[in-house]
């Protein structure tokens, strides 16, 4: 029992990451609202309570769109109209909201977008008036506008409480109904103004999270840049969104309002990637003039508008190629203006479906090819939508490339203190004498041992030096004679340790020339120990272009510099032993 409560906490947390996952670019949001609408005293309605629901994305930290519907039932007021039923109040809206993080759990928000607002007489499909007088009391229209949002949300772990203040602006006006002709003041109203106030719950879940596609890397996000290059595998991005254009042809079914004949129209597109960039959240508007009603069942053209939102899927099948799969809801309305149509315009509610492609053909320029079927419950038809257009991929979250020198781990590679450290300072020099090994050179102990004019031995086959060409450790023929000069010296003594001190002339960085003198004293030591001496006998130093024996920048002097130079560490004895030929 305790176990499976484990799990489910786990998984709420990996579903719903709270206030601060919110902010992460590629974030869904979810959210459902009661509200309350003040409608502009010209439309002769009744302030009424409603309910609506949200979904929206985020695109960059604090950045997000969203979408919006609600319903609502107002009372009409104008003349006339006291007995009939109320009427469907449903604004549709999307906008672009940027949050302003406040004590770490809330957060305030301003947003701007665009509105339709549509008033209809009956439920869509379902007119009650049998009369055309009746109908025309109960006919209203619909508007296009733009909108202002000012709000906060004050987050409660896996979810937040939001609160809205909306105003809502059409610029253009429609019929009343009722008794009062549209011609006439009391009839009609013109632009207006809807304050509408909501309040309701918000989720975001985290999908990357969810699907197990996200990493656990805590580098901070790289710096937003709308139109930079992708990388070859970077198909999509945590925040991308995506912008287009189409064109597209309808076949209607013999259900739908009007029965009008196939056409042409053109409209939009905008979508967000998810946190998972195989989701993506898209909306899109299209509209279809001029339509022929082949009954001619009212006068002049039929005008076919939708919105709709859809959750996608990106497969990919090739190289900047992916296969979409979709669906979601549509709302399609058609409309008609003509002075003897039974009413202005007919909205219905629907489910779409999509299947496309989109075809990478430049940096962030993509062609999209698609095929939709969008199903109305209320007319029982469908319609069949093939789309061709153009998107722009704009945007994208990448996560900071973090510095790979240790201790800098935690800063991102583009800081300025992501630098490599320096390298470690050469050992210090020993006591070349013999018996005194164990000390420093500079140490005043440091000095010749007496010795008789006698015993002076000359140690200059064991010490002298091997040379090399440029950036090279091979050992030369010239430096292989003076190796083997050294091997009966090395022989005779047995206990005797040999310093080997790998050097490189000045050119090259300081990490290189280390690393060369360290192999040219390790090809000094492997050829000596090839031909029989003890390799326990040597050390090996290297001291890049510390101690040149010539600071002249000649390639005479460069050569004196590229060197190894052999110390006497210890005799290992009282006396060094010359072996036969040795003072030859």
């Amino acid at each position: 029992m305790l176990r499976r409560r484990w799990t489910v906490c786990a998984m709420t947390a990996l579903l719903f990451g709270g206030t601060a996952a919110a902010q992460q670019p590629g974030t869904l949001l979810l959210g459902g609202f009661g509200q309350y609408t003040k409608f502009d005293d010209a439309l002769q309605l009744d302030n009424v309570f409603g309910v609506g629901g949200r979904v929206g994305a985020y695109f960059a930290p604090n950045w997000n769109v969203e979408y919006e519907n609600s319903y609502n039932r107002p009372e009409q007021t104008g003349a006339g109209q006291e007995n009939l039923d109320k009427i469907w109040y449903g604004p549709v809206s999307a906008r672009i909201r940027y949050s302003f993080p406040f004590a770490g759990l809330a957060a305030f928000h301003i947003g701007a977008g665009g509105v339709l607002s549509s008033y209809a007489g009956y439920e869509p499909d379902e007119p009650q008036g049998q009369e055309l007088l009746d109908i025309r009391k109960n006919r209203r229209g619909y508007n296009y506008g733009v909108e202002g949002n000012l709000g906060f949300t004050i987050g409660l772990g896996a979810i937040g409480l939001r609160v809205d203040g909306i105003v809502d602006y059409m610029p253009n006006g429609g019929c009343v109904g009722g008794n009062a002709s549209c011609a006439s003041e009391a009839g009609s109203y013109d632009a207006h103004t809807n304050l509408r106030a909501q309040a309701g719950l918000e989720f975001r879940p985290d999908l990357g999270a969810l699907f197990g596609t996200s990493t656990s890397s805590v580098a901070p996000w790289a710096p937003y840049a709308f139109w930079d290059t992708l990388g070859p595998d970077e198909w999509a991005l945590p925040g991308m969104i995506e912008l287009g254009a189409f064109a597209q042809y309808t076949h209607f079914d013999e259900n739908a309002p009007g029965e009008p004949e196939d056409g042409i129209g053109y409209g939009g597109r905008l979508g967000v990637f998810l946190s998972d960039p195989h989701w993506e959240l898209e909306a899109d508007g299209q509209v279809t003039p001029g339509l022929d009603w082949p009954q001619q069942r009212f006068a002049g053209d039929e005008t076919y508008q939708t919105w709709g939102l859809r959750m996608l899927y990106n497969i990919p099948v090739a190289r900047r190629v992916q296969f979409i799969l979709g669906a979601g809801a549509v709302r399609s309305n058609y409309s008609a203006d003509a002075e003897n149509t039974d009413r202005s315009f007919t909205y219905n509610y629907g489910v779409s479906g999509d299947v496309g492609l989109r075809f990478g053909i430049a940096n962030r320029v993509a062609l999209r090819l698609d095929g939709l079927v969008d199903y109305m419950k209320d007319t029982e038809n469908m319609n069949l939508i093939g789309r061709g257009g153009l998107s722009l991929l704009l945007g994208g979250a990448r996560r900071e490339a973090m510095c790979t020198y240790a201790g800098l781990e935690n800063i991102p590679a583009s800081s300025p203190q992501c630098v490599p450290p320096a390298p470690p300072p050469p050992p210090p020099a020993m006591c070349p004498y013999p018996g005194l090994g164990g000390i420093l050179q500079s140490d005043p102990a440091c000095v010749a041992p007496a010795a008789p004019a006698a015993a002076v031995v000359d140690t200059t086959a064991i010490t002298a030096p091997i040379y090399f060409d440029f950036d090279k450790d091979d050992i030369r023929p010239d430096a292989a004679a003076t190796l083997d000069r050294k091997i009966p010296w090395l022989q005779a003594n047995p206990g005797m340790r040999i310093r080997i001190e790998g050097n490189a002339d000045e050119r090259g960085s300081d990490e290189y020339n280390l690393a060369l003198g360290q192999r040219r004293a390790a090809a000094a030591k492997r050829y000596l120990v090839e031909r029989g001496i003890d390799a326990g006998r040597f050390d090996l130093v290297s001291y890049g272009e510390e101690r040149p024996v010539c600071t002249d920048h000649n390639e005479d002097c460069w050569q004196r510099n590229r060197r190894d130079d052999f110390v006497i560490v210890t005799i290992g004895a009282d006396n060094i032993v010359v072996p036969p030929g040795g003072e030859e």
